[in-house]
């Protein structure tokens, strides 16, 4: 018959959702973090290189941020 369907329990369901809404808060964190650079002066090719994101993400950012 094979392995019966598994599910979740309720609280490993909740524990994911802690972690996955704390990511993302962290990651509006480095959105932020990383615009207030860019208005500080810093290029999004700096930008890109030392937070090894795409310089696509970063100008994706910008423009979303306007």
């Amino acid at each position: 018959m094979g392995n019966p369907k598994r599910v979740l329990s309720a609280e490993d369901e909740q524990a994911i959702r802690d972690v996955l809404n704390r990511a993302q808060a962290v990651q509006d964190e480095v959105r932020t973090a990383v615009l207030t650079a860019h208005a500080h002066g810093a290029s999004v090719r700096s930008l890109a290189e030392f937070t090894g994101m795409s310089t696509n993400t970063i100008m994706r950012w910008k423009k979303d941020a306007t």
